[in-house]
C-alpha cells in the first residue's frame, strides 16, 4: 500500500483523461495514483500487468475536474467553431 496526496490524484485524472479519455472523480481514481506512485517507487515491475478500476464518474464532481484540468472550452455546437477552437489550443483533431 502507498499513500497519494490530492496533487497526485488530481494528476491522475488529468493522465487518465489525457490518455484514456476517461474522465473519474477523485475517489474513483485514487487506485490510478497508487499504481503510479508504486510504480515509481519500484514496488511495480515496469513489466507488471497491473489493473486498475476507475470506480467513480467525474460528473460526480465537476470543481474537481476542474480543479484537475482548468476551465472547460465552451464551443458552440457546429463542427468548423469546434475545428477552430481545438486549433487554436494546438490541438490535432
Amino acid at each position: 500500500a502507498v499513500n497519494v496526496s490530492d496533487e497526485e490524484i488530481l494528476a491522475a485524472m488529468r493522465l487518465l483523461g489525457r490518455t484514456q479519455g476517461v474522465f473519474g472523480e477523485p475517489a474513483g481514481v485514487t487506485g490510478t495514483a497508487g499504481v503510479k506512485k508504486a510504480l515509481e517507487l519500484g514496488l511495480i515491475s515496469p513489466d507488471a500487468t497491473v489493473v486498475s478500476v476507475v470506480t467513480g464518474n467525474g460528473l460526480k464532481d465537476v470543481q474537481n475536474g476542474i480543479r484537475a484540468a482548468g476551465e472547460p472550452m465552451l464551443v458552440p455546437p457546429d463542427m468548423g467553431a469546434l475545428r477552430s477552437a481545438f486549433s487554436s489550443r494546438g490541438m490535432v483533431f
